[in-house]
């Protein structure tokens, strides 16, 4: 029976420097319409029940509802909480402690986390969010694993298909963790429009 990967919290090779280089002039300069779009974008859909804020405790309730939803092991659970505190604290609060977080405070604290010479935050998560859509568990997306997890996001099949042709750059119709960590952090950190990256989590909402 294959297993679900397990992951540590720590693991370098997933998330080391050569992933994370210090902020570039680019991210220096004053964010673009296009960058704030895909930051609303992220924060609606955190923000499920339309309330104008998430709050720490739903944030960290993900692992539990993966977990239920058979996505994760349960051995995964604190390693995937512990980097969603992370990520919490960095990215959603600017290095604070706060307990909920309004969009225009989301958006700020990603405007300062972007010229952090460390943004491994960003990607903490990822490998659960990666092994919780490959469903074999075989340390690759396939399309069809891909495409469930943009839809989920509100993205069409047509768009899905457009956007994991451009993740897969080297045309082997897999997607590996590292290529699906590019593709998030360009979500975040770039302000140049990066095709269809700008949609891995749903169609950008307007202003």
């Amino acid at each position: 029976m294959l297993q679900m990967h397990l992951f540590n919290f720590d693991e370098s090779s997933i998330w080391g420097p050569h992933l994370f280089p210090m902020a570039t002039h680019d991210a220096q300069q004053e964010v673009t319409d296009l960058w704030i779009k895909k930051m609303k974008t992220h924060f609606n859909g955190n923000d499920k029940l339309k309330q104008g804020y998430v709050l720490k405790e739903n944030y960290l309730k993900l692992p539990e509802r993966f977990l239920q939803m058979g996505k994760i092991s349960e051995e995964n659970v604190e390693n995937f909480r512990a980097a969603l505190q992370c990520t919490w604290r960095d990215c959603w609060c600017g290095g604070e402690v706060r307990e909920k977080v309004t969009q225009s405070e989301f958006i700020e604290s990603m405007k300062n986390f972007r010229l952090w010479e460390n943004t491994s935050a960003l990607a903490k998560p990822m490998p659960f969010f990666f092994d919780a859509y490959d469903l074999n568990h075989d340390g690759f997306l396939t399309k069809e694993e891909f495409c469930t997890f943009v839809q989920g996001n509100g993205l069409d099949q047509e768009r899905a298909e457009i956007l994991f042709a451009q993740i897969d750059t080297n045309h082997d119709d897999l997607i590996s963790l590292e290529d699906f960590i590019t593709c998030i952090r360009a979500f975040f950190l770039s302000q140049d429009d990066e095709g269809h990256y700008s949609y891995v989590f749903g169609p950008l909402i307007g202003n």
